[in-house]
């Protein structure tokens, strides 16, 4: 997955639901600061034709399997559910005694707060949790090939969020940025004190302008702050 530049630390991002590596178009931004790599999930972009991870133990060992990044500083960020796969790749990680220098989570439920849904989830209430979050725009599931390009990644995301139950109990060794956002009616600013119970290190908590997707609008700056 990434293969570091020993000057430079690696960003290993993780996008929220039925999102690709595309969701991180801004962290372009952090070209010759950062080494940056969106991770990009199966079933959508490059690996289109695979099958997508829906039980959470499957995603953590083939997702860690590909990360080789020698003695390179590693921080680790996610956006709303990719807050909770960054966590959890982060847990494997230290329990391989690799270390992380930072989690940093952006807009996203604390692992110690995660409920399961109670909903049967399919294509159609997939597509409905995807027009009430806002991320795809309703002309775009409007097209042909919108179930099988744009729902099914969503589908496969809340199923794999439904194979989660949270921290565990589990207290990371790295530092951990929590970053909430002014208009965000999803994940509120309170949720900072959740997440500060899930390192042993240091806690930063920062908010900043926007809504739930408020990292499509960072700029070097943005990103800068909430990586450091």
């Amino acid at each position: 997955m990434s293969h570091a530049d020993d000057s430079r630390a690696t960003v290993l991002l993780f996008p929220p639901t039925g999102a690709g590596a595309p969701s991180f178009r801004s962290a372009r931004a952090l070209q010759g600061v950062y080494d940056s790599w969106a991770y990009c999930p199966p079933g959508r972009g490059t690996r289109f034709g695979e099958p997508g991870f829906t039980v959470m133990e499957k995603f953590v060992e083939e997702t860690v399997a590909t990360i080789d990044l020698d003695d390179s500083t590693l921080i680790i960020a996610g956006v709303s559910f990719g807050a909770a796969l960054g966590f959890t790749v982060c847990a494997a990680l230290e329990r391989r005694d690799v270390r992380v220098d930072r989690l940093v989570a952006i807009c996203g439920v604390a692992p110690g707060n995660y409920v399961r849904a109670q909903t049967r989830w399919d294509l159609d209430s997939a597509r409905a949790r995807m027009i009430d979050y806002g991320l795809t725009p309703r002309e775009v599931l409007e097209m042909e090939d919108a179930d099988e390009i744009f729902v099914q990644p969503t589908l496969d995301d809340l199923l794999l969020a439904d194979s989660y139950g949270g921290s565990g109990g589990v207290s990371l060794r790295a530092d951990l940025t929590c970053v909430t956002a002014s208009d965000d009616h999803l994940v509120p600013e309170s949720e900072a004190a959740s997440w500060a119970n899930a390192t042993r290190s240091k806690f930063t908590h920062l908010h900043v302008p926007g809504g739930h997707y408020a990292h499509t609008d960072f700029g070097t700056k943005g990103w800068i702050d909430v990586l450091s």
